[in-house]
This record gives C-alpha cells, structure tokens and sequence, in this order.
C-alpha cells in the first residue's frame, strides 16, 4: 500500500474552490491534506473545514515544508512563480495552475530553476483541456495523421474576464494570458513542430472590452493552426478539429464527443467517441485525471506520460507576446457630444 502524498493546499480562491478540490475529492489516489495557505482567513479555513487539512496558515512562511510532499498552487501568477521556485528547491512536488508566472521573463528564470533541480521532483502546469477526454481520444485518433502536415483549428470561447486582471491594463491581454494560452497549449501538443510565423486579426468593436481575434501559426513542417479566440458569448465553448491531406476531418465539436466529419470511406459525421453526462465532469473536464497524474507521480515516483510543463507554459507566455504584439488596442468608443 501506498503512502499518502501530504499535500499543501497553497490558494483557496475559486479555482481551488470550484475547480479542484471537487476533483481531487473523487481521485483514486491516496492522499492527506495537511495545510491550506491563503491570506484570506475566511477562505482558508473554508478549505481546511471541507479537505479536513490539518491547519491553515496566512502564508507558505508558517509551513512546516517538511511535514508535506507535494503542493496544489491556485494562486495570482504574480505569486505563482515565486512559490514554486521556493518549494522545489526545498524538493517539493508542485501542480501549479496556469500561467505558472506573471510574465516570459519569469517563467524563463523559474524554467532555468528547474533545470538545476533533481529529475525526480514533478512540476506540472495545470493545462487541464490536455487531460479532457474528447481531446485525448482525439489526439490518439490522429497520431498518424499528424506525423504529417496536416491542419488543426481550434475554437475556443469564455465570456470571462470581461474586465482587466492580474495587474495588466486590457482585458484582451487578460483574457489572452488567462483563457488564450490554453488554446496555444493545445495547438502545440498537437502540432509540436516550431512555429515559424504567427498572423494576428483582431474584430474592432464599440466594447473594448470584448473581442474576437483570429490566429494562424505556421509550423515549421508545413502545418497550419488556426485559432479562434474570445469573450462574446454567453457560456465556455471549445472545439478542436484535425485536418488531414487526405481530406479527412477529425473534429471535437465539443468536449462530449470525436466525430469523424470527412473521409471518403466512412460516413460523414461517424461518431468515433462520446462521453455521457453521468461522469459529472471528470473525463469532460481534464480536471480529475490531470490530478490524477500528478498524485500518481508523486506516490509512486514514477511519471504517468508527458505532462504540461513550465516550459510549456513559457512557450505559450512566448505566443501570448506574440500576439498581443501583432493586436492593436481596441479603440475606446467616441464620447457623444450633445
């Protein structure tokens, strides 16, 4: 029997809240919930009352580091850097929530960090649409496709933020650093080929606040990306489609279901994979399995696959410069005058 991994609960905002612990409350994993760290006493304690951790701390000052073995990072990303260059270099596994840091520079120092530190002290980056099922089954679906040049588009949507975050000054750059860079995630671990140019467009509209931008990334083996981005609709909607030389059509119109769309062997719209709703969101989501993951390879000393790392999240810090290089400000609307 395993040992339970001693965990650290660093964050208890609404990620934690929403977002992971109902998930690591359903892992298969044996782990124990020793501390939760949060400046906010009320959330802090909230956290401790539902995990049953141990105790609460005001900062990660106050940890006994010695008394854990892993820690689940949900913090600002100005925080988030500095935090897990301290625990691992004390040897403490992290799963940090993207971004990972507040900026390419920084995730570039943290990334030369952990490249001086022991193998076997796991940092995984919470790229959880990596985990979502559909998106795994396609990506199995089309590894050979894939090995050649091929086209991907993903369309990825979420109406939040919809005002300025994280200490930036627009909420495109927000939204982009926040939602965006899950959408560059995705597009690299499906074509890992380096980008050799990027085109950006931006939709102007009266709100500056909301936007819809087209991105097209040109790898370096003949692929093309497309990516559609941003924060008009109402609800989170995402969908990824592969497309082959040979016409084919590989398509996650959602994170319900893999449709063949297009091949001239197969019906059109041949359902290849689906998910029912009774798995209350863990497949769907990637939440649970990229925890998953993480417990596993801290328990056991052993990886579970490749996993989204800092220098993912430095490569996706890379093309969110990228583009909000190539994206002019959206002009405010013009005040009437009466």
């Amino acid at each position: 029997m395993n040992t339970p991994v001693r965990l650290a609960l660093i964050g208890c905002g609404n990620q934690m809240q929403k977002n992971l612990i109902p998930f690591l409350q359903r892992t298969s994993q044996d782990y124990m919930p020793v501390v939760c760290v949060d400046p906010d006493a009320t959330r802090a304690t909230y956290v401790q009352t539902v995990t049953r951790a141990y105790e609460w701390k005001s900062s990660i000052d106050g940890v006994d580091v010695s008394s854990i073995d892993a820690a689940i990072i949900a913090v600002p990303p100005q925080a988030s850097a500095e935090l897990t260059e301290a625990l691992v270099r004390q040897g403490v596994h992290c799963f940090v929530e993207k971004p990972a840091g507040p900026s390419t520079d920084r995730l570039r120092k943290l990334a030369a960090v952990l490249g001086d530190t022991p193998s076997n002290v796991r940092v995984q980056v919470g790229f959880n649409f990596r985990y979502a099922e559909a998106i795994r089954q396609l990506h199995a679906l089309t590894s050979d496709v894939r090995n050649s040049p091929c086209a991907i588009t993903i369309e990825f949507y979420s109406r939040h933020p919809s005002s300025p975050q994280w200490g930036v000054d627009t909420t495109v750059e927000s939204w982009i650093r926040q939602n965006g860079v899950h959408a560059f995630d995705l597009a690299r671990w499906l074509i890992p080929s380096p980008i050799a140019r990027t085109d950006e467009h931006i939709l102007v509209a009266n709100d500056p606040d909301h936007f819809l931008a087209t991105l097209t990334m040109h790898h370096t083996n003949g692929s093309l990306s497309t990516l559609r981005l941003g924060n008009q609709t109402q609800r989170f909607l995402v969908s990824v489609s592969v497309h082959a030389a040979d016409g084919s059509v590989y398509s996650a119109p959602s994170l319900e279901n893999v449709v063949l769309s297009r091949n001239a062997g197969m019906p059109s719209g041949m359902q290849l994979f689906g998910i029912k709703n009774l798995d209350h969101g863990w497949a769907r989501s990637g939440f649970g399995p990229e925890l998953e993951a993480f417990l596993t390879a801290c328990s056991r000393g052993r990886s579970t696959g490749p996993y989204p790392t800092v220098d993912d999240a430095l490569a996706g810090s890379v093309l969110c410069d990228k583009v909000l290089a190539g994206i002019q400000p959206l002009p405010r609307p013009a005040c009437k005058i009466a």
